[in-house]
Order: structure tokens, then sequence, then C-alpha cells
């Protein structure tokens, strides 16, 4: 199938259907970017964008349910149930005060001056009719491809190539370079020489990018099937050291390989966005520093706490380990550790599979790994919730005030039953917490 008949064949109703009102209006109608691509890639586009040279006034006209909120052409039109399609005027850019948007906008009347205007050649790509055509003729039907940077063929040779002058590209639009790296893992590219260049010449303007934006680009990378090439060549292109400097202090080049081991297909745990991020990271031993990176990205709260629950976890695995190792394989006593610093008990076989993924675990990993999926098959407790008795049934039980020691006493018996010292069973519990106070003392319970 040729790139045209995929695209053809790949267009949603609702987009034909503006492309149609478009041309019916007289207007140039395309389909733009990003779709066309990831038709043209073999992959399912997650937005049609388009294009076309009849201003944001003559847009809101043909679709008098359009939004316009913005300086720079594109038209939002709702077509259905939360979905808004977006049309944007032809348009060049000029100026970037910012390094990120340009300072001035001027609109254009053909399809190619706009593509003229994108980042990489993969991207400047169009599929439709010009405003020349005949209005009988069918923008779907009869639509073609517009591809005067070679796109097509970059795509098809596995390049990734800036549009025109390299250097003047990523001065216009720093974020323009963090895309090339996630462009780089989701496509499998190899970047172009002259663009290779440049990025490297201007990686110290991504340090100016909104940590959003940054964070928004390293989680694009790290959900790549295989990210551990484009995550070295932003280490070699200089893009680490101007967004994670304590990250690209400490890089080596088995970091990218062990991050796209986590989380990899293949695993039960795929995908593994937290792992990969927590294994991106783990260079980087401050756990303070950790946090303050990932807040400088803007990643939120829960994401910040779940990777230091990970690091946590990680540490008390590798103790677990090494405790394997002399003889000492206790899966149940790291699932209760688990539990306590992620909440999941389960998160221990996560942790040891990851280990073992990367490469990090020892010898002694594989049995700690299947003592502690047995233990969360035979679902042993591992947290004073999963017993059979509460902290009321203990101080009416031992006729004791409720003081600290009733956490102390659950803690021991969820030691207790995990180890199958005791069965989960309330009388039996009851009975066990009886016998605790009397062989320890009254004070070993604080």
């Amino acid at each position: 199938m040729t790139p045209a008949a995929a695209v053809r064949a790949a267009i949603p109703r609702d987009v034909a259907d503006l492309l149609r009102a478009l041309r019916t209006a007289g207007f140039g109608a395309y389909v733009v970017g990003g779709a066309v691509r990831d038709v043209i890639a073999g992959r399912v586009p997650a937005d049609w964008d388009l294009a076309t040279e009849a201003t944001p006034d003559q847009l809101r006209a043909l679709f008098p349910n359009a939004t316009y909120e913005n300086r720079f052409g594109t038209v939002g039109v709702p077509t259905g149930d939360s979905v808004v399609r977006e049309i944007t005027t032809f348009r060049a850019d000029s100026g970037s005060g910012d390094g990120r948007r340009p300072d001035e906008v001027t609109f254009l009347p053909r399809i190619e001056g706009d593509l003229a205007r994108r980042d990489f050649t993969i991207n400047a790509i169009a599929f439709g009719l010009a405003p020349g055509a005949s209005r009988r003729a069918d923008p779907v039907a009869d639509g073609a491809i517009v591809d005067p940077h070679g796109g097509i063929d970059d795509l098809t040779n596995g390049l990734l190539r800036a549009v025109g002058d390299p250097a003047e590209r990523f001065i216009e639009d720093a974020l323009r370079m963090l895309r090339a790296i996630r462009f780089v893992a989701r496509f499998s590219l190899t970047v172009e020489p002259g663009t290779a260049a440049a990025i490297k010449r201007d990686a110290p303007l991504a340090s100016r990018l909104s940590g959003e934006r940054i964070g928004a680009e390293i989680e694009g990378i790290l959900a790549a099937a295989h990210p551990a090439r484009a995550l070295q060549l932003a280490a070699d292109l200089d893009i680490f050291a101007a967004i994670a400097p304590a990250l690209a202090a400490e890089w080596s080049a088995e970091i990218g390989t062990r991050v796209e081991a986590v989380g990899g297909t293949s695993l039960p745990d795929a995908p593994d966005p937290l792992g990969r991020m927590s294994e991106l990271l783990l260079p980087i031993s401050d756990d303070a520093d950790v946090a303050a990176l990932l807040e400088s990205w803007r990643r939120p709260r829960a994401t910040i706490a779940a990777i230091q629950q990970i690091r946590a976890l990680d540490r008390a695995v590798a103790v677990a380990e090494s405790e394997a190792e002399r003889g000492n394989l206790d899966g149940p006593a790291l699932r209760i550790v688990a539990a306590a610093t992620t909440g999941d008990p389960r998160d221990a076989v996560r942790q040891v599979r990851r280990r073992v993924a990367a490469g990090r675990a020892n010898r002694s990993a594989a049995a700690l790994l299947s003592a502690c999926m047995q233990g969360d098959e035979q679902q042993l407790p591992a947290t004073a919730s999963d017993l059979a008795v509460g902290g009321d049934q203990l101080v009416a039980r031992l006729g004791r005030a409720p003081g600290p020691w009733v956490a102390a006493l659950l803690a021991h018996l969820v030691d207790d039953v995990a180890h199958r010292r005791v069965t989960n069973d309330a009388g039996e519990l009851l009975a066990w917490s009886e016998r605790i106070i009397a062989t320890e003392g009254r004070d070993s319970i604080a």
C-alpha cells in the first residue's frame, strides 16, 4: 500500500467530514504532522490535526461551534463526544524570545510554507488537496501526499533530520531537542549528523525549558519499547547535562540498557513507567537530590513519592539478597518491609524482578523471588490489617490500657503469622498474644 493509500484508509470519518467542509468552502484541506507520520510508520495516530489557508475568523464562520483562544492560528472544532479536532491556518513563524514560542506569526496561502516551519522532516508531511483543486474533487478520495523535505524517505531509512537549517531549528524552539530524543526512542531512528551537531551545540538552551515540558518528554522517552539508545544519545549530546546535571555527572553506558530492561514487554510488570524512572535516576545517590530533580520536572507529588518508595524498597531488597546469600532466605520479612514501604507486599516481587532484569541482583535473587511469590500466592499477612484480630480485641483480652504497645504487638503477630509460627485465627492469635506477654514480659511490648 502506498503512503497516500494508507493515510486515505486511516482517516476517521469526522476528520474526513472536516476536510470536505473545507473543500466545499473553497479552502485547501490537509491532515498534517504526527498523524500522517504515524500512519506511514504503521502506527495508530493519537490525534489528527488539520491545516488550511482559511484564517481563524473564516474557520469560526464555517464552524460556528469552534473555539479560538490563541494567537497561533489554531481553531478547535468539536466533532463528537469529548472529541475536538484542531485546524491550523498555514503559517510562518519568526523570532523566539523565550526559545519556545514564536514572537510573530504570519499566515500563509500554501501548505509548503507551513511545512517549512516544522521541526523534523518526518513531521513535515501532509495529505490532502490544494486550494486550486477542483471543487468537485474529494480531499480524501483524491487527496495526495505533500512531502517537500523527503520525510517519507527519512522515515523509511530510519533517519531523523531537521527541516531546513538545523542551526536555526533548536534556537527557535529548544523543546525540539528533547522531542528529537523521544522520536529516536519511539521510531528507532538515527539522528542525521548535522542535526546531531546542532543539538549538541544548543543543548544548554534546554535548561530554560519549563520543567513540566521536560518531565513529559522524559516520560515519553521512557514509554518507548526500546529507549536505551535514545537515553545514551541524550547523554552524548549533553541534553542530560542541561536538564539533569546530577544524572549527567554519574552517567555510564549501562544505565540506558538497564532502564530498557526494566519494564520490558516480556516481563509480567510491563509497562513499568515508575520502575523505569527509578532506574534512570538510580545513579543519583541522594534521595533529596532525586526529589528535587523530579520537582524541577514538575512531576506529580504521587509520582515523586512512589519513586522514593521504590528507591527505599530497592535498598531493602539489596539487604535481603545479601542475607539470602549468607543462608538467611526470608521472603516473608521482605514482603512485610514492602508493605510498610509502599503499602503493597506484592511490590517485593516487583522490585526483585526489576533488579534481576537490570542485572543488579545477586545469585540469591531467584530464591528470594520464589519465596516472595509464594507469599503472594498464599496471601500471607504483611500488615496488621491482614490479621484476624485488631487492636481493640487485644486491649480487651489483655486488660491493658491502649498505647504504643498495641501497634508493637500487632507487628509481632504479623511477623509470627507470616513465618507460620501461628495461624491467622482470632482465637489462636489472642492466645498467642497472652503467651508473648507472659514469655517476653510486658515491658518487651512497649
